[in-house]
């Protein structure tokens, strides 16, 4: 057997960990879909377009009206691709599209989405969602051990499969968004910035003990500059907005340094790693990349300040990936996780999967989550990034930087062995059975 059928072979056989996930309860799918729901607004062959495919469709020229009506109820499975097919054919090679493209060929046995597969699709769709339907996806079709799951409705989410569907406890309402409503969960009055420090006590009290991790995307509205800023100086700040009295942005800032920091230290003592967003943006039409640029430097301070966290730094900050590299190579507690980035580009993802472990201690490298909130998308992003590890670790051998001996034992290491490490899954479900 040849290197690259070895290769192929051991990564195919190896269940992935899945380190990043938005997937809506199974529950939510049991059920009719509601009309204009941004996470279940339909139950056709368009919802598998829904999340971030429709972001390929716009960027490709379709109004963003037409693509809600896509999205929506009002017209028939062939209606819908009369609709959508001159921009489909625009981005059917996308990363995005080709996840959709393989999860129907895996899930349905149907090659392609056409006018004359999409009814087809969409009956066997509709049929498979009964009770137990993400095992069947996740781990009988997608050979995926477990997700990771960051609930974009709760701070924490009580789900119903544990051991499937770890979930994240989201801080960014504690922090960076202050959604001074998160209080009324816990009896607190937050008058003050030290009622405030409870509450976010309160929720890692709470939930922390069942958390896989902490999660926090708030690169998605600022810099992530979080400077060190001490209670004294935050107090008055924290105690006028309470008031409902406006901040400037750099007042605003303050409370935002000085929350993100208290919930990083949070996190540290709960053992739970804190993952970050950084790199490319969901969506169209939006992405300010001059910051996304910026994020790598300003991560440096952040992650000198807390020596004993452990940061995972997400979605290889692209398109700005060998910074990401530079800062797992340099500093202790950053880890990198390319969840999102096999279907944002697959190529650049091969090229980073083998400039990582030829820089990095492959310790530090996590190769897998999907990001969707769709499951039935996770069966074609798991088999793109399987593609693209065998390719990566393949040529890596064939250009003589490893080993095949090497590459086996990467591929093991990458898929899911650094996860197992990185996060204590086995007490994280012990902790729901308690």
């Amino acid at each position: 057997m040849g290197a690259r059928s070895a290769i192929a072979d051991r990564v195919a056989e190896t269940p992935l960990v899945d380190t990043h996930e938005h997937i809506i309860e199974e529950s939510r799918r049991l059920a009719p879909p509601t009309v204009g729901d941004s996470r279940y607004p339909c139950d056709d062959w368009a919802y598998l377009l829904m999340h971030y495919s429709s972001n390929d469709l716009i960027a490709a020229g379709m109004p963003p009206s037409d693509v809600s009506r896509f999205l929506g109820t009002e017209l028939g499975p062939a209606e819908k691709w009369d609709f959508v097919e001159p921009y489909y054919r625009r981005v059917k090679y996308t990363g995005y599209l080709q996840a959709v493209r393989l999860s129907v060929q895996q899930l349905y046995g149907i090659d392609d989405l056409r006018q004359d597969t999409v009814q087809d699709v969409t009956d066997r769709m509709r049929t498979a969602v009964v009770p137990g339907y993400y095992y069947g996806v996740l781990r009988d079709t997608a050979n995926i051990h477990s997700c990771q799951v960051n609930s974009l409705e709760h701070v924490f989410c009580e789900t119903s499969y544990p051991d499937l569907l770890m979930q994240d406890l989201s801080f960014v309402g504690l922090s960076t968004g202050l959604d001074l409503n998160l209080a009324k969960r816990t009896g607190i009055e937050p008058a003050t910035l030290a009622d405030w420090h409870r509450v976010i006590d309160w929720f890692f009290e709470t939930y922390g003990p069942r958390a896989i991790a902490v999660k926090n995307q708030s690169a998605y509205g600022r810099r992530l500059n979080y400077e060190r800023v001490s209670d004294a100086d935050a107090v008055p700040l924290f105690a006028r907005h309470a008031r409902g009295d406006a901040l400037s942005p750099a007042e605003m800032k303050a409370v935002q340094d000085n929350l993100f920091h208290y919930c990083v230290s949070q996190a540290t003592e709960y053992r739970l790693p804190v993952k970050l967003h950084t790199g490319y943006y969901a969506g169209a039409n939006g992405m300010p990349l001059e910051r996304v640029r910026q994020n790598a430097g300003d991560l440096c301070p952040v992650l000198q300040a807390h020596p004993r966290a452990t940061f995972v730094l997400m979605h290889i900050g692209y398109p700005y990936q060998d910074e990401y590299i530079a800062l797992a190579k340099h500093y202790t507690n950053a880890h990198v996780d390319m969840c999102w980035a096999w279907i944002i580009n697959p190529a650049a993802s091969v090229r980073f999967v083998k400039e990582f472990l030829s820089a990095a201690p492959a310790s530090k490298l996590l190769t897998f989550g999907g990001d969707y909130m769709t499951v039935e998308t996770c069966v074609g992003h798991a088999a793109i990034a399987r593609r693209g590890i065998a390719q990566a670790l393949a040529e890596l051998v064939e250009e003589g930087w490893l080993s095949l001996t090497d590459a086996l034992e990467a591929a093991q290491r990458i898929m899911g062995g650094n996860a197992f490490e990185l996060f204590d899954m086995e007490a994280t479900v012990a902790a729901w059975k308690a």
